[in-house]
């Protein structure tokens, strides 16, 4: 195989970068779907209009009138449609999913993560809505089941944010 032709390091589809689809399939031995899920949650800046992840996209297309547990057993029919193999990865992804008290959350993230087919969780939020105690179930949840932590940014200076 020449250059042209040749997979890069670490990826199986000819891109230049690690991709999350091939580290999931190093990791879990098979592809991974997100189940889109909305727990209801808001963020600092709703009363402002929200930001720009919020603005008609973000977790628009979960039905946050279900249960979380409805909405992922939606979540896996339409996955298992497509791709009758794939795992699952709970996906909070609409607002800030951290933006509450930590018994709240606890309350959401354990029964999901008790879910057997349910083999990761990914959590959208901001950084400035990590407090320790967050932080500590996030770690202990991670013992169990692998977790991501999507950190939203607008600006990475200071100064603008």
């Amino acid at each position: 195989m020449n250059n042209e032709t040749a997979p890069f390091p670490y990826t199986d589809c000819r891109k230049r970068y690690h991709t999350l689809a091939y580290d999931n399939m190093l990791r879990f031995g098979r592809r991974m779907q997100k189940a889109v899920v909305d727990a209801g949650f808001t963020c600092p800046h709703m009363a402002a209009g929200g930001c720009t992840f919020c603005a008609d996209g973000s977790g628009a297309f979960a039905d946050s009138g279900l249960s979380v547990r409805q909405q992922i057993e939606r979540e896996r029919r339409r996955i298992r449609k497509k791709w009758p193999d794939a795992g699952l990865i709970a996906y909070f992804q609409a607002h800030t999913n951290t933006f509450a008290p930590v018994e709240r959350l606890r309350a959401l993230y354990d029964p999901v993560a008790a879910l057997a087919d349910v083999e990761g969780i990914s959590i959208a939020t901001r950084p400035d809505c990590l407090p320790p105690p967050v932080v500590g179930l996030l770690a202990r949840l991670n013992r169990e089941k692998p977790i991501w932590v999507e950190l939203w940014l607008q600006t990475i200076h200071e100064k603008t944010a």
